[in-house]
């Protein structure tokens, strides 16, 4: 009998170590933005991204607050962050979306894997289906890393909405001329974030 308990606890502890987590959790994700046009670069960066992956479903989460982004040029960081720049329409921003090629990701063995995913990006009421492309690695200690990033091309209609409002909000803030305002339809984003398990 004492056998039997001593060869039943060696395979719960057994299957216990090679149970992935529900779940890998990053709190510090960093998300770098840029759209570059003819006359007005924008880079920022937000450093409070939370990032999440399901290592048995694939399922991946991600959310943030808008205000959150630090821009390079400072005066459009005031004035962004200030209440004349109303961001309350497009306060978060969430990504949903789907690892499609688990197979190819061993979550329990160390090393460098290729990630592609699959998903919808909210900023507001606004959604683009969207798909990032990088590389996962699994460290020695059981967590993970991600570096990935994706472009995003707006529809002309929204370029032209973005564009009313910064020539409404910004030229009074940063001393530029409207006319020389404008973004870009492409917007490249990098996403890196270090997960720990979660069981």
């Amino acid at each position: 009998m004492k056998n039997y308990l001593i060869a039943a606890f060696i395979l719960v502890v057994t299957i216990s170590a090679t149970t992935l987590p529900s779940k890998y959790v990053s709190r510090t994700g960093h998300i770098h933005v840029e759209s570059h046009s003819t006359y007005l670069d924008v880079v920022a960066d937000n450093y409070q991204v939370y990032c999440e992956i399901n290592p048995n479903t694939g399922l991946v989460k991600i959310k943030g607050l808008t205000k959150s982004f630090e821009f390079k040029l400072g005066a459009i960081d005031r004035a962004f962050n200030s209440d004349r720049f109303n961001l309350s329409e497009f306060a978060k921003f969430n990504f949903d979306g789907q690892v499609t090629n688990m197979t190819s990701i061993k979550f329990d063995k160390p090393g460098s894997y290729p990630i592609q995913v699959d998903g919808n990006l909210m900023i507001g009421s606004y959604i683009r289906k969207t798909s990032a492309r990088g590389t996962l690695v699994v460290k020695n200690d059981g967590s993970l890393r991600t570096d990935t990033s994706f472009k995003i091309r707006i529809e002309e209609e929204s370029v032209q909405t973005i564009n009313q409002l910064m020539k409404q909000k910004l030229p009074s803030m940063i001393a530029l001329d409207a006319d020389k305002l404008g973004v870009s339809r492409d917007i490249q984003l990098e996403l890196n974030a270090s997960f720990r398990p979660r069981r």
